[in-house]
């Protein structure tokens, strides 16, 4: 058997460090060819981004989203159909809120509460309770009373009650007001509940004339 000297060794050791070299280039150009790591992380993201639309939005508002986990959260308190009709009813007042710079001050949704809550004590109960009966807490209903707000003064209405209607009122409810009252009151309570229910025909009216304007989707 031949003996391997060092100097035999050092040959072979640079051959095969030769070879390398020649070799390391077309490992390179071949790798170059198919990107395995950056065609996979694309198929991920294509598939996440598929994932949250499919699967993560229950509607769209003039393009922008409504998510799921919203949704769900309503969903706790209301059925299907009606969580999907507030959550897209908020949207579209809350967007045209946006577009026309409107917002409502939380000193006027601070003193909506306390006529709930006078209005509610004075039937002999408390907010809280009245609140936990309909399933409730306190902000749900400033939420409430905010987006009404917001509708209104989106809508701008402008009412007007004659002394037509404020007579007509009284004969038509009759049976139904307080006795004991003056006809002052009496013109005053007619007076508001004819001016609180033009408003909210008008609020209506205007909210149905946005809604068809809008584009919806309910998935």
């Amino acid at each position: 058997m031949k003996k391997i000297t060092n100097k035999t060794t050092k040959r072979i050791v640079k051959k095969e460090s030769e070879a390398a070299v020649v070799s390391q280039p077309l490992l390179t150009k071949t790798h170059k060819k198919i990107n395995f790591p950056l065609i996979l992380g694309l198929i991920i993201i294509a598939a996440a981004v598929y994932a949250y639309y499919r699967f993560g939005v229950v509607a769209t508002v003039n393009g922008k989203p409504i998510s799921r986990l919203a949704y769900l959260e309503t969903l706790e308190k209301q059925d299907k159909k009606q969580t999907i009709t507030q959550l897209v009813n908020e949207a579209l007042v809350y967007q045209e809120a946006a577009k026309q710079k409107v917002t409502v001050d939380q000193s006027v949704i601070d003193a909506e509460v306390k006529k709930v809550e006078a209005q509610i004590t004075a039937q002999g109960q408390t907010l809280d309770a009245a609140l936990t009966s309909e399933g409730m807490t306190l902000a749900d209903l400033e939420n409430e009373i905010r987006l009404q707000k917001t509708a209104e003064k989106l809508a701008n209405p402008q009412v007007t009650v004659t002394q037509a209607e404020i007579d007509k009122f009284l004969v038509d409810n009759k049976t139904a007001l307080p006795t004991g009252s003056t006809k002052e009151q009496l013109q005053t309570m007619a007076t508001e509940q004819l001016s609180s229910q033009a408003q909210s025909d008008a609020v209506n009216t205007w909210f149905s004339n946005l809604k068809k304007a809008a584009q919806i989707i309910i998935r």
